[in-house]
């Protein structure tokens, strides 16, 4: 059956064209996701296609029969109301009868009317009202909502989404329209939920960026491209599939964007579950290699700033404990960060993940034990919260104030404006003043000043939250190539995966268990073993321990040098800053550019040389 119809609509914003034409139509099995950049118009069309909204062109009709329930990005809500009220606000006779029945059976301090409750029952029954309320007890506790008397006022970001996603699912509909769902969601209640509108029955609209989740659940496929709208029969993979094809016969196949089509097919094209068991890095080598052009070098190979070296300790966290009044988050967790490492951090909404990392950024004392950061150490860290940017200042302005010249592992150099343009960061607007940024344009300017800020120690906290498809595989192949440490937060499986190979698993009761492999796989073996723990999964501190070694200590010499090494790496470091800035000037002569390229050579191995000796000096100690 045929819900929506949609004949040749457009639609502008600012007198930008956001797509044009757009012709298709929703049918009863239809599950569709729409994808594309940041500010392409995805909502805008959810909006149309729920009737919120009149297209500016063409014609959109809705069959007579269709019920909507539509999950909004934000939605309005009284905090005075309990999560029961909100998720029973409908105006539906079913909703209104579930509500009379729950407030009378549930006031203890009235007398029962007996006549009054048999005879609301009787109407529950004829319109099986009890299935509905059965169903909905059992999404609320599907979804970890156990107090349905808690005030919306109190509900942190997970919790408030999961009532809001309630309301929505209990709603009587035949079209679920979904902006966003799996924002602010832990994973495991977003492996129920793609399981659940699989087995709806309804025909489903989402827009999100959750790459597994549009392949497990969608079989259509919308994409909004430079006003441009096109159609794909299949999910996800195929997708990527279909779209490759495309931009190879528009004469696109080495453009940055197909690279990274390639690679994302490559990659998903072997599915969630067939890759649980395999080899890691056998995956990424391969992954690698498929995603190269014949004879040409991928932009994405190699492409991580060079970053500040790292020294021998970098974070060696001992026996710390932490725990929000009665709640215990973290208890006697030890763990010694080693070069290289790409770790996850899971665990359910309200476990503890932010409180983490917010310890081993050193923005949190734990209650007792110890942190202790290598002087060499310097985080990079991206939280959900976002510090204010400056409004008044341009968008280039702010990424030119940490750095003129970025250079990359393999010793290229970007300018601000190249490294913006890798990142998909809008031409047209390097020169816009902040404010009249978007979200998500504000929240990529943030995340690329730290990673331009020299880190080594790179700490993300969901930050997939606010980009589209295309950034997140550029962030992706970022961290990918990254020579530091890496910590995670994110539940978007796919990312995880691609980023991470080693799992901190909190238990929501102050237990951190370790497990070695990827989000996939842990998920894979937590579903075989009837959602109990995964038994590979162990305490950190017997996966990693710290080893001492006995210190003989410095001579008093030694301890001069020691005093005075970092010092002089600085100096050398900034000495390299400054023959940066000036290999970009075009008042540079040829016969400069050599002496300063005979220069920055003799740094390089200095600083290289001070560095070891300093590690050397350190361990002594």
């Amino acid at each position: 059956m045929n819900l929506i119809s949609v004949n040749k609509i457009s639609q502008s914003v600012s007198g930008r064209m956001l797509f044009k034409e757009a012709t298709f139509g929703v049918d009863s099995d239809s599950r569709i996701a729409i994808t594309g950049r940041n500010g392409c118009g995805k909502s805008t069309l959810l909006t149309l296609l729920a009737g919120q909204k009149k297209a500016e062109e063409g014609e959109i009709s809705w069959n007579r029969e269709l019920k909507t329930a539509f999950l909004e990005q934000s939605t309005c809500y009284d905090g005075e109301d309990t999560i029961a009220d909100f998720v029973l606000s409908g105006d539906s006779r079913e909703i209104s009868l579930i509500k009379m029945y729950e407030k009378l059976v549930g006031n203890e301090e009235q007398k029962l009317d007996s006549d009054k409750l048999a005879e609301l029952m009787a109407e529950m029954e004829d319109l099986d009202c009890w299935n509905l309320e059965s169903r909905i007890h059992s999404i609320l506790s599907e979804l970890g909502i156990g107090d349905v008397n808690s005030k919306m006022r109190d509900l942190a970001g997970g919790m408030l989404k999961k009532a809001v996603l309630a309301r929505t699912l209990v709603t009587e509909s035949n079209l679920i329209i979904l902006d966003e769902p799996t924002n602010h969601l832990d994973i495991s209640t977003i492996n129920w939920l793609e399981k659940y509108l699989m087995n709806s029955g309804k025909a489903i609209v989402l827009v999100t960026h959750d790459r597994y989740f549009m392949d497990s659940v969608c079989n259509r496929i919308f994409e909004i491209e430079d006003g441009n709208f096109f159609t794909y029969e299949g999910n996800y993979s195929r997708f990527l599939e279909l779209k490759t094809l495309r931009q190879d016969s528009l004469d696109k196949a080495e453009s940055r964007i197909n690279n990274i089509l390639r690679n994302e097919a490559e990659w998903i094209s072997r599915g969630p579950r067939a890759r649980a068991g395999k080899d890691k890095k056998r995956k990424e080598r391969f992954f690698q290699l498929q995603g190269q052009v014949p004879g040409k070098k991928s932009e994405s190979d190699n492409f991580s700033v060079a970053g500040r070296r790292l020294g021998g300790k970098i974070v060696d966290i001992e026996n710390i404990g932490k725990a929000w009044g009665s709640k215990k988050i973290i208890n006697d967790f030890s763990y010694s960060f080693k070069k290289g490492d790409r770790v996850g951090l899971l665990g359910g909404n309200g476990s503890g993940k932010t409180t983490m990392l917010n310890i081993i950024a050193g923005r949190l004392q734990p209650d007792k034990g110890n942190i202790d950061t290598g002087v060499n150490t310097k985080i990079g860290y991206y939280d959900q919260l976002s510090k204010e940017l400056p409004g008044s200042m341009k968008a280039i302005e702010y990424i030119k104030e940490t750095a003129e010249v970025i250079e990359l592992r393999d010793g290229s150099r970007l300018s601000p404006e190249q490294f913006l343009e890798r990142f998909l960061f809008p031409k047209g607007m390097f020169y816009t003043l902040i404010e009249n940024l978007s979200g998500g344009e504000k929240k990529k300017l943030y995340l690329l000043k730290i990673l331009l800020s020299n880190p080594n120690f790179i700490i993300l906290d969901e930050p997939t939250n606010d980009f589209d498809v295309q950034t997140l595989s550029i962030l992706e192949d970022f961290l990918c190539n990254f020579a530091g440490c890496s910590l995670i937060v994110s539940h978007d499986r796919f990312f995880l995966d691609r980023t991470t190979d080693f799992l901190f698993v909190l238990d929501g009761a102050g237990g951190v268990s370790g497990y070695s492999g990827d989000v996939t796989t842990y998920y894979s073996e937590i579903e075989s073993a009837g959602g109990n723990k995964v038994s590979s999964a162990g305490k950190i501190k017997e996966k990693k321990k710290v080893v001492k070694r006995e210190k003989k200590g410095l001579s008093f010499k030694e301890k001069q040098e020691f005093g005075n090494i970092e010092d002089e790496i600085m100096m050398l470091e900034e000495e390299k800053k400054i023959l940066d800035v000036k290999f970009s000037s075009p008042d540079t002569s040829a016969a400069e550019f050599g002496i300063m390229k005979q220069r920055y050579e003799q740094l390089e191995a200095c600083i290289e040389e001070k560095y070891n000796r300093w590690e050397f000096l350190d361990a002594k100690r």
